[in-house]
């Protein structure tokens, strides 16, 4: 992880991002106590946001299942559903 200095990151920032994209490595940043970090960030795809909405639902208020062939079919289930109850807002 590289240190910059707040004055050599104003003059060329451009260039800082396009080398953190590059390396994937984060840049930190001191402004005196406090630092502030350039890192890449990976957006979700919608069908991540859509499998991670699907699993919250499933989640609440249930206690934890094992994953079995019933399991995998009511986990397939639920995310038709949900497909289908997107679709209809469209």
């Amino acid at each position: 992880m590289k240190v910059i200095s707040v004055s050599n990151v104003k003059s060329r920032l451009g260039r800082v991002i396009d080398q953190v994209i590059k390396t994937r490595e984060p840049i930190v940043i001191p402004r005196g106590e406090n630092h502030v970090m350039i890192a890449p960030y990976h957006l979700p795809t919608p069908d991540e946001m859509e499998l991670a909405a699907v699993f919250r639902e499933m989640d609440k208020g249930r206690e934890p299942i094992e994953e079995d062939a019933e399991s995998i079919e009511a986990i397939q289930a639920v995310v038709r559903k949900y497909r289908a109850e997107k679709r209809r807002r469209k």
